[in-house]
């Protein structure tokens, strides 16, 4: 009876201690990771990302969709950051993957110089699909923030 009790606890043991599954990045993360992979290249340190400025690039992501317009306006400077950048990108079809939105911006240089700035200190991401036009197309928003 005794050696049962300790293989019953030695069971158990190890199912506690298992780890747990960690769940997949969302669209948003995988959009700041890249960017800090492109800063990090560059010598960089990594933006860390503001709840503020992922509200508000989120929130004009959807924006976007819903006034079935694409351009630069959202007014995120009232999240309390003295500078801020904001950069937009969108893809046809329901993809998320951050490198074709990275590697555009990265071509331009007023775009890659947001993403280079050093002064920037927060980022927030914001990934939403939906019509633009008449295509399904997924919206990339970026927001950058420095104190």
């Amino acid at each position: 009876m005794k050696a049962l009790r300790i293989v019953a606890l030695a069971v158990m043991m190890v199912a506690v201690s298992a780890p747990a599954a960690t769940a997949a990045p969302s669209p948003s993360e995988r959009m700041i990771d890249a960017i800090n992979a492109v800063r990090a290249d560059n010598g960089l340190r990594p933006l860390r990302e503001a709840p503020k400025l992922a509200r508000s690039s989120q929130g004009y992501a959807k924006h976007l969709l819903r006034t079935d317009t694409f351009g630069h306006g959202s007014s995120f400077r009232s999240a309390g950051f003295k500078t801020a950048g904001e950069i937009l990108a969108y893809t046809t079809g329901w993809t998320a993957k951050p490198r074709p939105a990275i590697r555009m911006w990265m071509n331009s240089s007023g775009h890659r110089g947001l993403i280079l700035n050093s002064a920037f200190r927060y980022i927030g991401a914001g990934v939403a699909r939906g019509r633009l036009g008449s295509a399904m197309a997924t919206v990339f928003v970026v927001h950058f923030g420095a104190h």
